[in-house]
């Protein structure tokens, strides 16, 4: 998920930073703050580095699994599926194709 956090140049004057970015992760919502970064170059010759800031926005208090999501209700089907066919082939309900 991404916001317009004025990422643009232009805007670093006015706002004195590099733009927000809004992060989304199985434990919520983060505002992540970035300060300016001027050129590979400098952070090389000046040992500098790209600074954030990170703020909790909205802490759940589930943390959301791939289970929990379309894709892992279909993937539980799917080891459903696969148990079902064990349980049948190792009970001779089913035999292997030679």
């Amino acid at each position: 998920m991404v916001i317009d956090g004025g990422f643009s140049k232009a805007y670093h004057s006015t706002t004195g930073i590099a733009g927000y970015t809004l992060v989304y992760h199985s434990r919520g919502f983060e505002l992540v703050q970035h300060e300016p970064f001027t050129s590979a170059d400098e952070a090389v010759k000046k040992g500098t580095d790209i600074i954030s800031t990170n703020r909790l926005v909205e802490l759940s208090s589930h943390r959301v699994r791939v289970r929990d999501t379309d894709r892992g209700k279909e993937l539980t089907g799917q080891i459903q599926e696969l148990r079902e066919l064990l349980y049948a082939y190792r009970h001779g309900l089913i035999k292997e194709r030679k």
